[in-house]
C-alpha cells in the first residue's frame, strides 16, 4: 500500500511542477545525453522547473541528460515524455528565480497566454 502512496504523491509533485510558468520560447542550443554526446535542441518554452523541446536525437522517457540554458548554464534535467521529435524534460534542481528572471529580461518573452 505505501507504494500506491508514494506514487500519488509524486503524480501530484509532478502536476504541480507542470503548472509553474512557462515562457514560450525558440531557442536553439544544445543537450548531452549520459555518454556526453552533444546535439541540437530547440528549447520551444522553458519554466523554472523544465523545458519542452523538439531535436531529431532519439531520446527515451526517464534518459538523464543536460541542457545548455544561455544566462543559466548548463542544467541536469530527465526526459518525462517523447513524442516524435518533441520532448519534455523536468529540471533536477529548481532554476533560481534571479537567474530565470535574468534569463527572461534577455530574452524578453512573455509568458504563454
Amino acid at each position: 500500500m505505501a507504494s500506491a502512496s508514494y506514487n500519488l504523491i509524486e503524480q501530484v509533485a509532478a502536476a504541480e511542477r507542470r503548472r509553474a510558468e512557462r515562457r514560450t520560447v525558440a531557442l536553439d542550443t544544445l543537450m548531452a545525453d549520459r555518454e556526453s554526446r552533444t546535439f541540437a535542441v530547440r528549447i520551444l518554452n522553458l519554466s523554472e522547473v523544465g523545458f519542452m523541446g523538439q531535436s531529431d536525437w532519439l531520446l527515451c522517457e526517464r534518459a538523464p541528460v543536460r541542457v545548455d540554458i544561455p544566462t543559466i548554464g548548463w542544467l541536469r534535467a530527465d526526459i518525462v515524455w517523447v513524442l516524435g521529435d518533441r520532448l519534455g524534460g523536468s529540471f533536477r534542481e529548481t532554476v533560481e528565480a534571479e537567474a530565470f528572471a535574468t534569463f527572461v529580461k534577455v530574452f524578453g518573452e512573455h509568458p504563454r497566454g
